[in-house]
């Protein structure tokens, strides 16, 4: 006898072909539930802004209308352009730099108790040091015109925050898991990749979150104890000596454009890296 004939997944293939993911309105459902609160937020916001500028008709000079400020950031924007990179290329380069030092200090800090308990409380404490105090001594160190100078200011802020949760995120294993990668007789570095590396992936991420936003706030700092005339900082102070004040919002608002660009490309690695829970 021939088997009985089976019929097609009705999840997979339909009359007309094979059928959509149902996963994919569901993700696209969940995207929209995420970032609409952010942005209606964002409009209201800038909605009771701009009515208050205008209803209680306050000076530019001490807070300008969002909608002036746009006008400035368009009709400006290749200088603007030019401050940003000129500044962000500092960012980056110091975000990268201390991400990684402070992940590779946390990792060999990690390994050995004594060492983390000396480290951790460290760490803290030379997190707190104000990134003005730290501007003039890099650019004492290297040149004033010099990339260098404010990327270092960049990495020491990022630096502290990476070295302390990754220290955290590493001695997060569960006992369970631990006793049993020992019981399996794992190698060390077997250990720390499959089961250490996982479980202080959150962490890590939580820093470098952290750091994207403080990047941006090290760089326009460190801009204005000396740099290059094209920074975003000297910018800012130009137009506030010349009394352009919606200009230095405008600046306010592109570097605030960088930043959330920054913050967004580490939550999206985070999202393909770090697995979903639960």
């Amino acid at each position: 006898m021939s088997a009985p004939a089976t019929a097609p997944d009705a999840s997979v293939t339909g009359p007309a072909g094979p059928l959509a993911d149902p996963r994919a309105g569901g993700r696209v459902g969940s995207s929209l539930r995420e970032f609409a609160p952010p942005v209606l937020t964002a409009f209201l916001v800038l909605a009771l802004w701009e009515g208050a500028v205008r209803g209680f008709g306050i000076r530019p000079i001490l807070l300008p209308t969002p909608s002036s400020i746009v006008v400035a950031f368009l009709g400006d924007l290749p200088r603007l352009a030019d401050a940003i990179w000129t500044t962000g290329r500092a960012a980056i380069l110091g975000f990268f730099i201390g991400g990684a030092a402070g992940f590779t200090a946390g990792a060999v800090a990690a390994r050995f108790t004594w060492l983390r308990e000396g480290v951790l409380p460290m760490g803290v404490a030379f997190g707190a040091i104000p990134i003005v105090a730290t501007a003039p001594i890099f650019n004492l160190w290297f040149s004033a015109l010099s990339v260098w100078s404010n990327a270092s200011v960049v990495a020491l802020v990022v630096f502290f925050p990476m070295l302390v949760n990754t220290i955290t995120g590493l001695s997060s294993v569960a006992p369970g898991h631990a006793e049993l990668v020992r019981s399996l007789a794992m190698p060390r570095w077997s250990v720390f990749t499959k089961l250490q590396v996982p479980t202080a992936l959150p962490f890590v991420f939580g820093a470098l979150r952290l750091g994207a936003a403080l990047a941006v706030i090290a760089a326009v700092v460190a801009d204005f104890f000396g740099g290059f005339r094209s920074s975003s900082g000297f910018f800012i102070k130009t137009l506030m000596a010349t009394a352009d004040y919606t200009g230095a919002w405008a600046t306010v608002l592109a570097l605030c454009l960088f930043g959330l660009t920054l913050y967004g490309l580490v939550a999206l690695a985070e999202r393909r890296v770090v697995p979903e829970q639960g």
